[in-house]
């Protein structure tokens, strides 16, 4: 499987984020009955979202629009096998994962203190009472900001000072066209203005990076790392600026 990333923005991410909170908060005030599914759905599209977010690849145009390769490699697994650093990386964002996954059981687990103690003291302190939609949605738009704040908080305790970049591997065979990268002929990497790519000639690749997120869309390995990257200048594609 490779990870490429076209991401949204993370200022985008963040609209999305809190739209679909409200949403799903006057949807649960709405029909509070079915609220627990209404919770369920809301994690299972936040999680399609971010995944979306770091997996989203475009299908490979036709050939006869692509022309002839610029550059191709073969060879790429091996030369990415040598890479010793590279195992490590994937041991980190493994454990990423993991403790993702355990923060989102850890909230169920914290439902019922919301319901309990947390919740009796908001309407408390705002006087409400009753069971409205204005006062539903008030205890739902809690639910989803107080189970956030937990995640994020959490998450950052067990995870400081690693990075957080999502986790990039790399093709095993690919090809630089004109107008993008095919990967393992099976996904495309569009050249766009907001494309450029980072060099690393120690390690024997080049990563291709969305200038707005300052995200890494794939991962290129090549022993000739210095035609690469002639090919993709020729292709139009600048190195990052540092």
């Amino acid at each position: 499987m490779i990870a490429v990333s076209t991401p949204f923005s993370r200022k985008t991410m963040i609209l999305i984020q809190a739209i679909s909170i409200l949403l799903f908060a006057l949807v649960s005030a709405a029909i509070p009955n079915y609220a627990f599914i209404i919770f369920l759905l809301y994690f299972l599209v936040f999680m399609f979202l971010a995944m979306r977010a770091t997996t989203r690849t475009m299908k490979i145009p036709p050939r006869n629009e692509l022309g002839s390769p610029l550059f191709k490699e073969l060879n790429a697994l091996q030369v990415m096998l040598s890479d010793k650093m590279f195992q490590a990386e994937m041991n980190r964002q493994m454990k990423l994962m993991f403790v993702n996954l355990g923060l989102v059981f850890l909230l169920f687990i914290l439902l019922p203190v919301y319901n309990s103690y947390i919740w009796p003291f908001i309407s408390g302190a705002l006087g409400l009472t009753g069971e409205s939609i204005l006062v539903n949605f008030t205890r739902f738009l809690g639910l989803y900001l107080f189970f956030i704040g937990v995640m994020q908080g959490m998450r950052y305790m067990l995870i400081r000072g690693q990075s957080s970049t999502p986790p990039v591997i790399p093709a095993r065979v690919f090809a630089v066209y004109k107008k993008g990268v095919v990967l393992d002929e099976r996904q495309f990497v569009k050249f766009t203005e907001d494309i450029c790519f980072r060099v690393d000639h120690d390690r024997k690749f080049v990563e291709l990076v969305n200038t707005k997120g300052n995200t890494v869309l794939t991962r290129l390995y090549t022993l000739e790392v210095g035609k690469l990257t002639e090919k993709l200048r020729e292709a139009g594609v600048n190195e990052c600026k540092q």
